[in-house]
């Protein structure tokens, strides 16, 4: 535990890890001014590492990895057995040894390095302030010094996330719309469901005059597990989503994603001449999708999905809907193109208007 919130510290300090053979020996490496210094941590348990012998020349290994350079090399030793350590590493002047308990520096009776550039005053408070830490035995600050400083400040980010009350809200509509037409459904005495036909998408009726099926279409679903397999993708996906362009632009792309989607099928149908009946929100669901894949590809920070892997799950998505019957693939393509473009326009326009700035929520 002790070497490991040191090397996260070091590597706060700037200091790279270089390669080694043996995994209880750390290297850290830190140029500056023309000359390069070398901090060489050994965690020695209750077994040697190696003989005095080695210990140099290891230390020599170690300096002859610089080229062009100024070495300099200070060893530390993390140790529970002291006379172990001071056996290893004899009357070596450029090494400290340090209890891994008590977490102090152990007098030799040798000369030793007095500073090594500020290191051992930095050390001393470094050791005293771990101590603390350890002994208060707060896991949650013991975690976060683990991190380094990137992982800090994602992990930061993610936790400032602000809630994504639209993705919530959807779900719980969707979900509510369905449980009412299970049971509406069950109380027709004559086998259809009348709040279903009511509200799904049906070629004739919309030639009729009845064009709001185009939305109360996108909230009605053939099942529980039509309506679930949506749903966890609405709340998985519209969760990124909404946090990157904001709770009511999101709702705006998803709406109208829907919609266009529901749209692009009645016009396939009425070029194809086909005719049948659909319910589902996955035009909009194909919607969030394509503001997903515009995110990515503009590569906005928060979103770590590479454009290649979105692309293979997107063509995975868009291909089940061909192969798979009883899916209206006009309404996913629909959804998934008009997603796209909404998005884009949405934060291009934001982005002009704010002077290029990010899109927040």
């Amino acid at each position: 535990m002790v070497v490991r919130l040191f090397e996260k510290y070091m590597q706060d300090m700037g200091y790279d890890i270089l390669p080694t053979s043996y995994p209880q020996i750390k290297e850290y490496l830190k140029e500056e001014n023309g000359f390069a210094n070398i901090i060489q941590v050994i965690e020695l348990k209750n077994e040697p590492v190696f003989d005095h012998d080695r210990f140099k020349e290891f230390t020599k290994d170690v300096s002859s990895m610089i080229k062009n350079k100024d070495i300099h090399v200070m060893s530390l030793v993390f140790c529970e057995d002291c006379a172990l350590a001071c056996n290893m590493v004899e009357n070596e002047y450029m090494c400290w040894i340090i209890d891994s308990k008590e977490l102090i520096f152990i007098d030799r009776d040798c000369e030793e390095a007095e500073d090594f550039y500020g290191l051992r005053g930095i050390l001393t408070g470094w050791l005293k302030d771990t101590k603390a830490l350890l002994d208060s035995g707060d896991m949650h600050a013991i975690s976060d010094r683990l991190l380094n400083n990137e992982e800090r400040e994602s992990l930061k980010e993610k936790n400032s996330r602000k809630p994504s009350p639209v993705a919530v809200t959807l779900v719980i509509v969707n979900s509510i719309v369905f449980l009412t037409s299970v049971i509406i459904g069950n109380v027709a005495a004559n086998g259809t469901n009348p709040f279903v036909n009511a509200g799904q998408m049906d070629y004739n009726r919309i030639v009729a005059g009845e064009y709001y099926r185009f939305l109360t279409a996108a909230f009605l679903h053939g099942g529980i597990q039509h309506l679930i397999g949506n749903m966890i993708l609405l709340y998985f996906m519209g969760e990124m989503v909404e946090h990157q362009i904001g709770s009511v632009r999101f709702a705006s792309v998803y709406l109208l994603s829907g919609i266009l989607g529901n749209v692009v099928s009645y016009t396939y149908e009425m070029l194809s001449g086909i005719r049948y009946v659909s319910v589902g929100a996955s035009g909009a669901i194909y919607g969030i999708m394509g503001a997903l894949l515009y995110l990515v590809i503009k590569k906005t920070s928060g979103l770590n999905i590479p454009v290649k892997r979105m692309i293979l799950v997107l063509a995975y998505c868009i291909y089940s809907s061909f192969a798979t019957e009883h899916v209206d693939f006009a309404a996913h393509i629909g959804g998934l193109i008009g997603g796209f473009i909404l998005t884009t326009v949405i934060c291009e326009l934001t982005k002009k208007r704010g002077g290029g700035s990010e899109i927040e929520s």
